[in-house]
């Protein structure tokens, strides 16, 4: 069960998060839930903050992958700083109590609403996608008076092995600069800004630390070449996780540390001042941390020989399969210790014959009522979760030593229908 949460384990064949057995979780919450483990939230950023912090770097967690403020203040507590890439994520990050200095805001084609929530929060710094961004951004920064403290993004065209929606840092991504429009942007700021140094994203779902040490040493010779010497160096984030039993499940602290180690000597190399390392992870912070509980509605086989296991969720509270094809493993809650009856493809409950949880799952005799838990779902399904067919999200709850606290509230008809006219 490695994929479960640190504080998960299996008595007499039942599933308990933190203590509290999953039906139990279920019959106070209620199903869809989001289920977060804050030993692993603890545990997942201390790996970051712990090795950044010895080498005066800072590990900023990405709010894209998950920005619910009652997860986001145990991120705080433990050390993490936050990335943000818009107006609603910089709000959530107040609300979790993170504030000036704390904060990085990146993101590509950002609004005068982002930019103007950006320097209200006092961000620490900004992260330049495009020449019309720095001088929207500057034009706001004379307005308000203090000076802008700002990276540029750079395209440095290394291509990761990751899926293609997910790739960033390639030659013709939408995100960032080629280097010599970069470097053109970072030398000839407009006034009401000063540049810091670099930013660069190579993608998410990596699985080792091999793809940032080639961006370490492209920057490193980069600036050489181009005789700067930034303060920072932003390398953003992506350590991938293990979605399903057999694949590889990088660990973060070992990430955090080859890269602390990796940087220096790039620039050392390089002969370029060493500069600040900044680290934006997200999916490996929060990923295993989450497990989503379901109640099984249906189970029926087809004459086509395959036998559906329609769940009360699906594709609006975890897109990721229908989007990349994401793997999941889910698991009967409360019998872990049978062994599996045959493969089964777990289903949603949406109107889209791509609304599958799942193909190929052995379970164990699967049957209606039923509780489904699928592990390693606290990264990208709260934040891109949906309400297709007019479904209110699901709650989410922290579990802790023993107790349970709900965080975000199920989502209600009344609620869908507050913002309509």
């Amino acid at each position: 069960m490695t994929l479960l949460p640190d504080a998960a384990t299996v008595v007499h064949g039942r599933l308990v998060l933190a203590g509290i057995d999953a039906e139990d979780l279920a019959a106070a919450h209620g199903t869809p839930l989001y289920v977060y483990d804050a030993v692993t939230l603890r545990a997942r950023a201390a790996a970051y903050a712990e090795p950044l912090a010895s080498v005066g770097g800072r590990a900023l967690f990405a709010l894209k992958a998950n920005g619910t403020p009652g997860v986001l203040r145990i991120l705080r507590e433990a050390g993490l700083g936050a990335d943000v890439a818009s107006a609603g994520e910089i709000a959530q990050a107040r609300a979790a109590g993170f504030a000036g200095a704390d904060l990085v805001v990146h993101g590509n084609a950002k609004g005068d609403d982002d930019l103007a929530a950006a320097l209200a929060a006092g961000a620490g710094l900004v992260v330049l996608d495009a020449p019309e961004e720095a001088a929207a951004l500057a034009a706001l920064a004379r307005a308000r008076g203090p000076e802008q403290d700002v990276l540029v993004r750079v395209t440095p065209d290394i291509v990761v092995d990751t899926h293609a929606k997910i790739r960033t840092g390639h030659a013709g991504s939408k995100f960032g600069l080629d280097p010599a429009d970069a470097l053109a942007l970072l030398r000839g700021l407009p006034a009401g800004l000063t540049g810091r140094g670099l930013h660069v994203h190579l993608g998410s779902q990596v699985v080792d630390a091999g793809p940032l040490r080639s961006a370490a040493a492209w920057c490193a010779r980069f600036c050489a070449e181009a005789a700067i010497a930034p303060e920072v160096l932003d390398l953003g984030g992506g350590l991938g996780v293990a979605y399903s039993p057999g694949e590889p499940g990088p660990d973060p602290r070992a990430y955090a540390t080859a890269l602390t180690t990796a940087v220096p000597a790039a620039f050392a190399a390089a002969g370029v001042p060493v500069p600040q390392l900044l680290l934006e992870p997200g999916r490996s912070v929060v990923a295993t941390a989450g497990v989503t509980l379901y109640r099984v509605r249906i189970v029926k086989r087809t004459s086509a020989g395959t036998t559906w296991v329609s769940v009360d969720g699906g594709m609006a509270d975890n897109p990721r399969v229908a989007l990349y094809d994401a793997p999941y493993h889910p698991l009967l809650a409360t019998r872990l210790d049978r062994a599996p009856t045959g493969a089964f493809a777990v289903a949603g409950r949406h109107c889209e014959s791509g609304d599958v949880l799942a193909w190929d799952v052995p379970l164990p005799d699967p049957q209606p009522g039923d509780l489904v838990a699928v592990p390693v779902t606290g990264a990208y399904h709260a934040t891109m979760a949906s309400n297709y067919n007019a479904f209110g999200r699901p709650a989410a709850v922290v579990v802790d030593d023993g107790a349970a606290t709900e965080v975000t509230r199920r989502e209600t008809p009344d609620d869908l229908l507050a913002r309509e006219r």
